[in-house]
């Protein structure tokens, strides 16, 4: 009996601690952004969260970390306290505390990818109820180590640690991962002691902006006295005092110095990059088109010709700068470089590489699509400034053709943001790459391209490039400024450097188009049998990446002055009529085939199936293609010279 008895209190006690575990209660389905950066607001997605007196809640991640070149971390439990509760998610900041537990610290901050578990309790409100829990299960995050922008956030810590100094106060090097600063001490006789702040005290808020790390106790210079918000003594009800910062001199705001990094690496994108860019386009067009016509091509001016384009440019700085007197003289002036805006503005968003890029923009396409409409503003100006009526004519064909195909061209580019999600154009080169078990199956092969994801993209890769064409003025769509109708048309009127604006702009946009066709359908800086992890961790391997994305834009290129000097100039009625009747229509039928695509859905072996039954109906058609070439060749009894040096 006595034995009887202990096994049941034994059970009592074994259910009753087992009533006391957090329910799951809580109805958490998803973690955003899978992408986080020092700063970023992470954030857990729910339905009906309980908001009546909880304001707070504890999340914690359960898992693996992984780091190229790093053994993984398992077993893994990151708890972090004072997560932002609402009715619809669970918000809390990617403090420098969380990036040193999950990415390292500072500059010793590599790439991690968590996979895992994300659990959320709510704690208790009332004394003997229970706290509830929800788990969001299988999550994979990306956190990415410092950007650029590090050197602007370092400015802003070090700005923050001279108003700490100035205020006597001493913390500690490591932050709650919640946020705040832990105080270690306090100079006798300096503000902060005045002020009655203690050791040991956190402080939570500095001039209403909730503290995570030193870069947000900046004075702001408005006020004598700072509102500093602390918890003391591990309370949950912070207190506040004031700070008097009279004597506490200002530095520059540090926005500037992150502008001013900006604007560098943009003016080296475009003085570096963009200017030799356009001018060896022009040397490459002039070199082909004479191949192609049995003509030499430009051979004096450097080897084979190459510094023509130096030339061409000390040529129309030297020429004189001629303004019809019955022009509108400031718009007249304003119209080249409006279109050489509109260009080199899409520079700044080009992902030559994994982290070769100038902005990294999550609207990236959506600015590319946004800054080209300058060059429609910039060549109707040019047209109507002008006071000449080929100028006039030119300028309005001009507005026409570029608003009217990039509606087909920016349906095109929508369905490829529907199947990415994203509209940062390094999303959409890494969902072109494979992550499976196999070297054919890991990288940027072909068959993950979008071009050969399915038949509606294949299709969808010509229409955009069509579509590119027309608005970049290009044969056979350079309707607005054909000679043989409007003299110049919108650039008849200009001379020396402003008339050279308006081609330099045509020639960038060249590349640009063939870019951003790379990052598109082509798999950008993929390598094909190299995960994006491990292209990371090799700067060789970042190289071949950089290489492989210009070798496909310069591809392109020489298909875009191919078709220049091959295919006829085409009349502006059968343009239009190109656009839409056949495009606007074919555009709208493929993004309506798209959705159903994504609706449906497919497995991923049917998926590999179709694609590499894609890429091999295009290798087919190539192979065919190069058959008849070399048909054509033979038949015609010419000497071929594959040597472009001769």
């Amino acid at each position: 009996m006595p034995c009887l008895l202990a096994l049941l209190a034994l059970l009592g006690a074994a259910g009753c601690a087992e009533s006391r575990t957090a329910p799951e209660l809580l109805s958490v389905v998803d973690v955003v952004p899978r992408e986080v950066d020092l700063g970023d607001r992470i954030e857990i997605l729910g339905t009906n969260l309980p908001t009546a007196e909880a304001k707070e809640a504890v999340v914690t991640f359960r898992g693996t970390l992984r780091r190229p070149g790093q053994a993984p971390l398992t077993g893994q439990s990151i708890e972090i306290e004072g997560a932002q509760v609402s009715s619809t998610k669970i918000s809390l900041v990617f403090s420098e505390g969380l990036q040193s537990r999950f990415a390292g610290r500072g500059d010793d901050a590599v790439h991690t990818t968590f996979h895992g578990d994300v659990v959320v309790e709510i704690p208790a409100t009332a004394q003997g109820a229970l706290p509830v829990n929800g788990t969001v299960r299988g999550v994979t995050m990306d956190f990415l180590p410092p950007t650029p922008r590090r050197a602007v956030i370092e400015a802003r810590v070090k700005e923050g640690a001279r108003a700490l100094a100035f205020f006597g106060v001493e913390v500690a090097a490591e932050a709650p991962p919640a946020g705040g600063l832990v105080v270690t001490g306090v100079r006798d006789g300096s503000p902060a002691g005045q002020a009655g702040l203690q050791a040991g005290d956190v402080i939570t808020r500095f001039e209403g902006v909730k503290v995570l790390s030193k870069a947000d106790v900046i004075p702001s210079g408005h006020e004598r006295r700072s509102a500093v918000g602390i918890r003391r003594g591990g309370g949950a009800t912070p207190s506040e005092i004031e700070l008097s910062t009279e004597g506490f001199q200002a530095s520059a705001p540090t926005d500037l110095l992150g502008a001013g990094i900006i604007l560098g690496v943009a003016a080296a994108i475009i003085l570096l990059f963009m200017a030799p860019t356009a001018g060896i386009i022009t040397w490459v067009e002039r070199r082909v088109s004479a191949r192609m016509q049995s003509r030499i091509g430009p051979n004096r001016a450097g080897p084979q010709g190459f510094l023509v384009w130096v030339a061409d440019g000390i040529k129309s700085i030297m020429k004189e700068d001629v303004i019809p007197a019955e022009s509108d003289k400031a718009l007249f002036r304003l119209a080249p470089y409006l279109v050489f805006v509109g260009v080199s503005a899409t520079f700044v968003v080009m992902p030559f590489g994994q982290y070769l890029i100038a902005a990294d923009l999550d609207i990236g396409i959506l600015f590319v699509i946004a800054v080209t409409s300058l060059v429609t503003i910039g060549l109707m100006t040019g047209g109507w400034a002008s006071n000449n009526k080929w100028s006039l004519l030119g300028g309005i064909r001009s507005a026409a053709q570029i608003i009217s195909y990039e509606i087909p061209g920016a349906v095109a580019i929508v369905c490829i943001v529907m199947m990415t999600g994203s509209l940062r154009l390094q999303d959409i080169i890494g969902a072109q790459g494979g992550a499976g078990p196999s070297l054919l199956d890991v990288g940027g092969w072909p068959w993950h391209w979008f071009v050969f994801r399915n038949p509606i993209t294949f299709a969808l890769f010509f229409l955009y490039f069509t579509t590119a064409l027309a608005e970049g003025n290009r044969a056979p769509f350079d309707l607005p400024e054909a000679e043989s109708e409007l003299v110049a048309g919108y650039s008849t009127e200009y001379s020396g450097m402003r008339y050279l604006f308006f081609f330099f702009a045509e020639w960038a946009n060249v590349f640009v188009m063939c870019g951003i066709a790379s990052a598109l359908f082509l798999g950008g800086w993929q390598i094909p049998g190299v995960s994006p992890a491990q292209q990371e961790a090799s700067f060789g391997l970042q190289l071949v990446g950089v290489f492989l994305f210009l070798l496909k834009s310069w591809a392109l290129v020489f298909v875009v002055i191919w078709i220049r000097w091959t295919l006829p100039r085409v009349r502006i009625d059968q343009m239009m009529n190109l656009c839409w009747k056949w495009f606007v229509p074919l555009s709208f039928v493929a993004f309506l085939l798209t959705a159903l695509w994504m609706v449906i859905g497919v497995s991923k072996t049917v998926q590999l199936v179709i694609s590499v039954v894609t890429f091999a109906a295009w290798a087919y058609l190539f192979i065919h293609f190069i058959r008849r070439v070399q048909h054509n060749l033979r038949e015609a009894k010419v000497a071929l010279h594959l040597n472009p040096f001769l």
